[in-house]
């Protein structure tokens, strides 16, 4: 093991949500090896949890939407003045949890055959982290985990308001009713014109959600061989699988669908299993199960993005005597 002051360094990384995957093991491995080292780590939780009551959970939020109004402002601008350039600006405004904020912006030369008339905006939230961003219209996006967005400023507005989605992300569309809002997936598109909603629809899976919290969405299919749309009322929630070509439409409790914006992971009467892929988006790891007949075990509760990954595996070693281990980005379960 490293030495003492390499350690702490590693502890209060860990701790802070700011550790790599190995430094995560490496300090799994270190409270295995005594109760002592554990009881160390719980002791630094501890007091890293009560410094949280310095500082208000609303001053912090303040702080974040002024600095991700601010980035995105300035990367519209930059946008436009760019526009004669054959340029892509990418770029990743972070507000993370606990506060970790980060700005790239990297730019790419095109071929003079294939040069782009304007820029493009890309804006993700990388693994563990929640981005949030206002767009040149007022509409407020939340975007989660491993999720992006993108979007033409040079077009955005001029007939209609339209954003690409890999990922998962919450919209709280500015209203505009002559100007309709577009939320494009692989799978389906979302219309509305002032509307708060929920799309999840990664690129590398064949399913699609949305869910209605306020106001009204239309819901075109793009996979079917007679294109259907579909209207949804508040509280709604509409399921696509494309592998089943079935859409499913049912009433919902909101909030456990869009919590994750808030930094929080609700789950109820939900599967192992189910509860495992979440964590795999958040943390970027791979959950393997020693018995697969673990992955029926249900669960009732909630997790916090403020915690690392080593705390939502104690919780399940304590609720559900569930023993785990960490090797290179696979995560073992199995029976105590």
């Amino acid at each position: 093991m490293a030495d003492k002051s390499n350690m702490d360094s590693l502890i209060a990384r860990v701790i802070s949500g700011n550790a790599t995957e190995g430094e995560i093991a490496q300090i799994g491995g270190w409270m295995a090896e005594s109760t002592d080292n554990r009881k160390e780590y719980e002791e630094r939780l501890e007091a890293w949890n009560a410094s949280g009551s310095w500082i208000s959970a609303g001053e912090i939020q303040r702080d974040r939407l002024k600095i991700a109004e601010t980035i995105n402002k300035n990367l519209v601008s930059c946008s436009l003045k760019s526009k004669r350039l054959a340029r892509i600006y990418r770029a990743a405004a972070i507000l993370a949890f606990p506060i970790a904020i980060g700005l790239t912006v990297l730019f790419f030369e095109s071929r003079p055959s294939e040069a782009l008339q304007h820029a493009v905006c890309e804006i993700s939230a990388p693994s563990g982290h929640i981005s949030q961003c206002k767009l040149p219209d007022g509409t407020n996006v939340w975007i989660n985990s491993n999720s992006k967005i993108t979007y033409d400023p040079e077009l955005f507005g001029d007939e209609a308001r339209s954003v690409q989605l890999d990922g998962e992300a919450y919209f709280e569309v500015a209203k505009n009713k002559r100007k309709p809002f577009y939320v494009r997936t692989s799978l389906a598109d979302v219309k509305v014109t002032g509307t708060s909603f929920n799309v999840k629809a990664f690129s590398d899976s064949e399913l699609f959600e949305t869910v209605l919290s306020e106001g009204h969405i239309e819901l075109e299919l793009n996979r079917e061989s007679k294109q259907r749309v579909v209207e949804l009322e508040p509280g709604e929630r509409a399921s696509y699988d494309l592998n089943r070509r079935k859409l499913q439409v049912q009433d919902v409790d909101t909030p456990i669908y869009t919590a994750w914006r808030n930094g929080q992971v609700i789950f109820k009467d939900a599967t192992l299993g189910d509860l495992t892929r979440v964590l795999e988006k958040i943390y970027g790891v791979k959950f393997r199960f020693k018995d697969p007949d673990m992955e029926r075990y249900r669960f009732r509760g909630m997790f916090s993005y403020n915690n690392n990954l080593i705390d939502a595996l104690e919780k399940f070693k304590i609720t559900a005597k569930i023993n785990y281990y960490i090797k290179d980005k696979e995560v073992w379960l199995s029976k105590e």
